[in-house]
């Protein structure tokens, strides 16, 4: 009589079991990049990534709900765009329907993301004296249009720039007679913080 009552604990128990959904793994944000234009990037630490019906609403910090519609998904990562944003603004989002591997039930992800202020700024201008080349960093990722550099030393005399180089959020400027230790003002004409605002003049001061 024990021995069948066992048996049909263990047979209760494991019907129980099978009755429960297997748990939600959802995938954990690696990065959240806004790339300009509305475009946000999220990239997940999983290597695989498994969608069913994915959607994403993104509030600002009053909690106001904005347009905003996934343009793609990968294993890996997933791009939507929202409407409406402004700059210097932080929001959150949240993905449902979305869960790390192949198993499980579908779950959510929450994340945040920055929009760059509209006036691009330079956070390090670096000489290569080898080179003889300007490394020109921004803080943002950022856009240019009629590109003009220019660069003049303490005194007021311009320098012959010879080549420019561009980047996402960079620029390498060759210049000729530039010395080491002297001390020199960059000014960029034509960039843009990317996909915002117009496109003006910035200016950094800097040791060579």
């Amino acid at each position: 009589m024990k021995k069948r009552m066992t048996a049909m604990l263990l047979v209760s128990v494991l019907l129980v079991l099978c009755a429960v959904p297997a748990l939600a793994v959802a995938p954990k944000v690696e990065k959240t990049e806004y790339e300009g234009n509305g475009v946000v990037e999220v990239d997940f630490s999983a290597s695989k990534v498994t969608y069913k019906n994915p959607a994403v609403a993104v509030k600002d910090a009053d909690g106001r709900k904005l347009t905003a519609k996934i343009t793609h998904k990968d294993d890996d990562d997933l791009t939507f765009k929202v409407s409406g944003i402004k700059a210097g603004t932080r929001y959150t989002y949240t993905i449902t329907g979305v869960r790390k591997g192949s198993s499980g039930t579908y779950g959510k992800v929450k994340g945040s993301f920055t929009t760059p202020s509209e006036k691009p700024a330079i956070t390090k201008v670096k000489y290569d004296k080898a080179d003889k080349a300007l490394e020109i960093d921004f803080a943002t990722k950022v856009q240019f249009k009629n590109l003009k550099v220019t660069v003049k030393d303490k005194a007021g005399n311009k320098l012959t720039v010879k080549k420019i180089e561009k980047g996402d959020d960079d620029l390498e400027v060759r210049v000729a007679g530039m010395k080491k230790g002297g001390k020199y003002t960059v000014t960029v004409s034509g960039v843009r913080v990317k996909g915002v605002g117009k496109y003006i003049k910035v200016s950094k001061s800097f040791v060579a």
